[in-house]
């Protein structure tokens, strides 16, 4: 689960937002008490957090979603053509 979801904050975040985030977060208890913890350790630790801000740029959502496959018998057919010149003779 992305940590900055989890603790409803942005990428800038300074180490005293974040601990004051996953305290607010505690008391709406919107996720578990764990995952607020692994949220905050995450987003505290130097090399995990540059590993989130170099995936929160990547959106997975349309690669989540399942592919219909009614769409996929519906789609065009792509049409290729034929090169001629490798049918000139020399």
């Amino acid at each position: 689960m992305n940590p900055y979801d989890v603790l409803d904050i942005d990428r800038s975040a300074d180490p005293k937002m974040i601990i004051q985030a996953a305290a607010r977060a505690l008391r709406e208890r919107r996720f578990s008490a764990k995952e607020i913890a692994v949220a905050q350790k995450e987003l505290l630790d130097p090399v995990s957090r540059a590993a989130w801000e170099f995936l929160a740029f990547i959106d997975l959502n349309s690669l989540r979603q399942p592919v219909s496959l009614n769409r996929l018998i519906k789609a065009k057919p792509i049409e290729l053509q034929r090169l001629t010149i490798f049918d000139e003779a020399s």
